[in-house]
């Protein structure tokens, strides 16, 4: 929040006093129900992404709790973020190591799988149209989109997946590269099969779309209107990295990029604010209260995956 305190300071605190008199409550059913919706297609993807190559199948509810998790209290507590808690719930169900790295990494592959084309398309709505207010900093950028997606099928291709997968050999940086080109290849593997693996990417779409609507709504909240193509570019742009990725949850981080992202399409600094910190509360804080519930759960996974890496190290 001191994050926010400081562009607070310079939007003017005056300014952003006006701009919350002006709350209409009603719009934040719509920013719960934006969440719930991203929630249950986190679900559907993470217990489809689990089942790749026939992998393990996850039942409802503990995938539910893993998520809740993961975005709550432990995600934002944790260096790793709410993947890390992915991870534990896929080692508990039977995978090894690198398996289950490849699961995770491929369901961040997924969403941006999604997120990135969408963006694309969306920012050249905004370069046609021509409008002044957004800048083409923040829409030419995403051509970068295509090499991007031919890359990924280079590295990922049958004739060096094998090569590149293998995290043993170099250092980190090597290990980080080899996690990630698994992910890819994770990702091709859903694309072999897309009506099996459907309900994983309408999972995908879903957590997007609801965690859209959600900072849509926040916006509204304050009588701040916004084109659909605006709004995704600079939702895209505002997230470098999945919140489930971020360390802390991105507390602090996403509040600053999400509201420079949003004037960046031509709104004002304190209405933007505004909505971001709506945004958030639903999006990071308020999850935080179900995820304590959970906590007991968390540590007995957490024990069950410390199990598993011990018996794979012997």
């Amino acid at each position: 929040m001191l994050a926010a305190a400081f562009v607070a300071q310079a939007a003017g605190l005056e300014q952003v006093g006006r701009v919350t008199s002006r709350l209409d409550a009603r719009w934040l059913v719509i920013c719960l129900g934006g969440e719930l919706i991203g929630y249950i297609g986190y679900v559907l993807a993470l217990r489809n992404i689990a089942r790749v190559d026939g992998g393990p199948r996850l039942s409802f509810k503990s995938t539910a709790r893993t998520v809740v998790s993961g975005f709550g209290v432990y995600g934002a507590a944790h260096a790793a973020g709410g993947f890390s808690v992915d991870y534990w719930e896929l080692r508990r169900a039977g995978l090894r190591r690198e398996q289950a790295i490849a699961r995770v990494a491929g369901l961040g592959v997924l969403e941006y799988a999604v997120l990135a084309p969408a963006a694309l398309v969306c920012a050249l709505v905004l370069f046609a149209d021509g409008s002044d207010r957004v800048q083409d900093s923040m829409t030419l950028p995403w051509l970068a989109v295509i090499p991007g997606f031919g890359a990924a099928l280079w590295v990922s291709s049958p004739k060096r997946r094998t090569r590149l997968t293998d995290p043993i050999r170099g250092g980190r940086i090597r290990g980080s590269v080899a996690h990630a080109v698994s992910g890819l290849v994770t990702l091709r593997s859903l694309c072999k099969r897309p009506v099996h693996h459907l309900p994983g990417f309408l999972g995908v779409v879903f957590y997007w779309f609801g965690d859209i609507a959600c900072l849509w709504a926040a916006l509204r909240t304050f009588s701040v209107h916004v084109s659909l193509p605006a709004l995704v570019v600079a939702y895209a742009t505002g997230y470098i990295a999945s919140r489930r990725s971020l360390p802390a949850g991105g507390a602090g981080i996403v509040e600053v990029l999400m509201t420079f992202a949003l004037v960046w399409i031509g709104l004002p600094l304190a209405p933007a604010l505004a909505g971001v910190l709506v945004y958030r509360l639903f999006n990071f804080w308020l999850p935080i209260v179900p995820a304590l519930a959970f906590l007991p759960s968390v540590k007995q996974l957490r024990f069950l995956f410390d199990e598993a890496e011990a018996v794979e190290s012997a």
